[in-house]
């Protein structure tokens, strides 16, 4: 059984828990027990906690389990100091410090200016703190300030740039818990830019299998940055996400010939473990457009759709690209139910064809 891990939001909580622990006289806490937003206590374990007059320093090593997180073993940091005592209750100020990303857009949960850290995860941090007053009857002002100290290097192997967070990754997580292998985070993304392409007042989108093919696309078109949403594997997700944004009004789908044939034949989860390249289907795409025998057999014994593409493009049918093409936007369009144009991008950085 794959092994479940905790989010950068549950580090934060359980390093902002035992500093403040440390900081009111606990003896150093491993693991912390933090709050999840179920109502169970998920035990973290400490690196270290230091003690330095009126602040204390807390660093929590992240934990994926068995999901391929990019901020996986990364150290996040909790500094909690006391700022003053208040009359009736305790109080908690959170700010992002070094490797935590800053909101530059509108369209994401959290306001421009303020630190990418989500509401859940400011939820989770300010109850354990304030689980820590209550256990230490105390009334502090707590300031805590997270840190990620290689956050702006783990940031560039995620989405946070395009979404116009900068400077370091975000703090995230709605549950507290990493499911292992989980593709929540990736269509998360997806469904982000798109938010962040219609707060920004833009109603087209292009959807991009990969980065190739949306930099082809990029020259062709108009668009400004925040219409580009990279999908992947997942075109499938983004069309059906379309579906239900009555303010998104064209989308654009954009990608190689091996992606393409997938979609063509109607796969829209494209990874490669889910489904091969449509050889037979492209081979009957040959026939149908009157490709000779030989043509047909060397499409069905290719080892790559870039083979079989160059072949249609020496030796044509090159009818068969643009159905493929077209296969495309017409497959699109019955699952976002909306107009599509489909862009297939060649392997010249060109783009060999355009169904509109």
């Amino acid at each position: 059984m794959l092994r479940k891990g905790y989010t950068t939001g549950t580090c934060a909580a359980a390093g902002a828990k035992a500093a403040a622990h440390a900081l009111l006289g606990g003896a150093p806490l491993s693991p912390v027990d933090v709050s999840l937003p179920s109502g169970k206590l998920l035990p973290v374990p400490v690196k270290s906690v230091e003690v330095q007059g009126d602040r204390a320093r807390a660093v929590i090593i992240k934990d994926a389990g068995d999901d391929p997180d990019v901020t996986n073993g990364a150290e996040f940091v909790a500094e909690v100091k006391i700022s003053g005592y208040n009359a009736a209750r305790p109080s908690v100020r959170i700010r992002g410090g070094e490797g935590v990303g800053v909101v530059t857009r509108p369209g994401l949960k959290v306001q421009p200016g303020r630190p990418a850290i989500n509401p859940v995860p400011l939820k989770m941090i300010r109850t354990a703190l304030f689980e820590v007053a209550r256990a230490h009857a105390s009334r502090a002002a707590f300031v805590v300030t997270i840190s990620v100290p290689k956050g702006a290097e783990l940031a560039k192997r995620t989405m946070n740039a395009r979404l116009g967070i900068t400077g370091g990754i975000s703090i995230l997580g709605t549950s507290g818990i990493v499911e292992p292998m989980s593709l929540a985070a990736y269509t998360h993304s997806i469904s982000l830019g798109v938010d962040v392409a219609l707060a920004n007042g833009v109603d087209e989108v292009v959807f991009s299998t990969g980065r190739s093919s949306e930099k082809v696309v990029e020259k062709k078109l108009g668009l400004p940055a925040v219409a580009f949403v990279l999908t992947g594997d997942h075109m499938g997700f983004a069309l059906r996400d379309a579906a239900k944004r009555a303010g998104l009004k064209k989308i654009i789908v954009a990608g190689q010939f091996g992606k393409f044939s997938k979609l063509a034949a109607g796969h829209f989860e494209t990874h490669c473990s889910d489904s091969s390249v449509e050889f037979d289907f492209l081979a009957g795409l040959c026939r149908r457009f009157a490709a000779g025998d030989v043509i047909v057999k060397k499409v069905l014994s290719a080892n790559t759709a870039r083979e079989v593409y160059l072949l249609l493009r020496e030796k044509g049918p090159q009818e068969v690209i643009a159905e493929v093409c077209r296969l495309v936007r017409k497959n699109s369009e019955k699952i976002a139910g909306k107009k599509v144009r489909a862009m297939l991008v060649g392997y010249e950085n060109d783009l060999a064809s355009i169904a509109r």
